[in-house]
């Protein structure tokens, strides 16, 4: 019997370094039956004439006019797809040689499954293997054959962990499923699997078969690491729990996230949207705060008249309850979120201003102390003063007697008796010198 013809897409945006080996990875097969469609997502570098120089009758090459990023130019080439299964490959990533092969015969093996994935081998722009670099990415991409309501808890909890480069699904899968959500570019093919995994199961290849390539440069691989990347995932992320529960099966549900109802015996369509609410509003990852998509659902729910009794009645859950949701940081509240930095910022403030309070209190006691130990100076010289005075007052009286003591002398006539002896002495004094 011939091969069913398996459609390959692969969206390029400016792909000069690394399109030529990844068509290559597909064109050179061990499974021949393929239709390769390449959407030109609108490069301004040599994409194009690259995929001109290569001449295969397999590979159909549609331009955009423009850059609509890889949601809108996947959609184009979900739409030219012919074959009976339908695989994806990024425009800088390798297959295995086999890859196809080996999936082909696991889903004709499996017909319980509508997809199958495999595992993959890191590679860096150089294509150096990095699985030890990045242990656990690779880890994350190692996964094992799990029911699909295992996988549900996972992509609920945790998040994806299918590499989409590594799919292969059935056309019958595909027709149901659609289009991607053009809402959607982190995690594009994320909110894709979980579509596809609340309808279909899937299996893995517990092998590598692809090179997954991861490029540092956020501006060349939308996958790598970047602020703005991460970010947008997590965003997109909130956003695709919210809606995680709109249109699945309720027997499904209750198989799935059981274990994690509130209430056990919930059954009826009410008690299910109030399990929902419930799991939609748990702190997502690392986070230790409620969801405020969760918040949102309750918010519908309890403006129902029957649902709000239900959900006092039953669940203990009413506007006091409301309460401790809204009282945390759900939000993308900066001002708050920032009020103990104001806080703090006040009460350093305060401490800066205590501080040059204490200087100025300070200088003010020396200032004090070196006027008081002036004043002491001061004082000590005006008592000085005062003694010399005392003296000077007391040398003038003494001199004042010795004048009268004197005067009475040589008033006196023994002293102008004794006249021409004194006058006789001093000459014999100058005549000896």
């Amino acid at each position: 019997m011939k091969e069913p013809l398996v459609s390959v897409i692969m969206a390029a945006y400016n792909a000069e370094r690394y399109i030529k080996k990844s068509i290559l990875s597909v064109l050179d097969q061990t499974y021949k039956n393929l239709q390769l469609i390449v959407i030109n997502d609108g490069s301004t570098d040599d994409t194009l004439k690259i995929l001109d120089s290569i001449s295969d009758k397999r590979i159909e090459v549609y331009s955009l006019e423009e850059n609509r990023h890889i949601a809108y130019a996947t959609n184009v080439g979900f739409s030219k797809v012919r074959g009976e299964y339908v695989a994806i490959i990024d425009s800088d990533d390798v297959w295995f040689p086999d890859k196809l092969e080996k999936q082909v015969r696991y889903l004709t093996q499996h017909p319980e499954h509508q997809g199958c994935f495999t595992w993959v081998t890191l590679i860096d722009e150089n294509d150096t293997i990095i699985n030890d670099k990045l242990p656990e990415l690779y880890q994350l991409f190692a996964a094992k054959n799990e029911p699909r309501e295992a996988w549900l808890r996972f992509f609920f909890f945790h998040g994806n962990r299918l590499n989409n480069p590594s799919s292969l699904i059935t056309y019958r899968s595909f027709a149901e499923i659609g289009p991607h959500n053009l809402f959607y570019i982190q995690a594009m093919d994320f909110e894709y699997w979980v579509r596809f995994t609340k309808k279909f199961s899937f299996g893995i290849l517990e092998e590598p078969l692809v090179y997954y390539r991861r490029v540092a440069d956020p501006q060349v691989n939308i996958s790598s690491y970047s602020e703005v990347h991460d970010t947008r995932f997590y965003n997109e992320y909130n956003l695709i729990r919210y809606h995680f529960f709109d249109d699945m099966d309720a027997e499904l549900f209750v198989r799935t996230f059981r274990e994690f109802f509130v209430c056990q015996d919930s059954r009826s369509r009410e008690e299910l949207l109030c399990e929902q609410a419930f799991l939609l509003c748990r702190p997502l990852q690392d986070s230790s705060v409620p969801s405020p998509f969760g918040m949102l659902k309750l918010e519908k729910l309890m403006s129902d008249q029957r649902i709000a009794v239900l959900l006092k009645q039953k669940y203990g859950f009413s506007t006091i309850e409301c309460g401790t949701y809204t009282g945390k940081h759900v939000l993308n509240d900066l001002y708050t979120q920032k009020y103990p930095d104001k806080i703090t910022g006040l009460e350093h403030w305060l401490d800066l201003t205590r501080q040059h309070i204490q200087k100025q209190e300070g200088d003010l006691t020396r200032q004090q102390e070196e006027i008081a130990g002036k004043e002491a100076a001061i004082q000590a010289m005006e008592e000085e003063m005062k003694a010399l005075k005392s003296r000077l007052s007391q040398q003038e009286a003494e001199i004042r007697r010795l004048d009268r003591d004197l005067q009475i002398i040589t008033n006196s006539s023994s002293w102008k008796i004794t006249a021409p002896l004194r006058a006789l002495k001093d000459k014999i004094s100058h005549t000896d010198q």
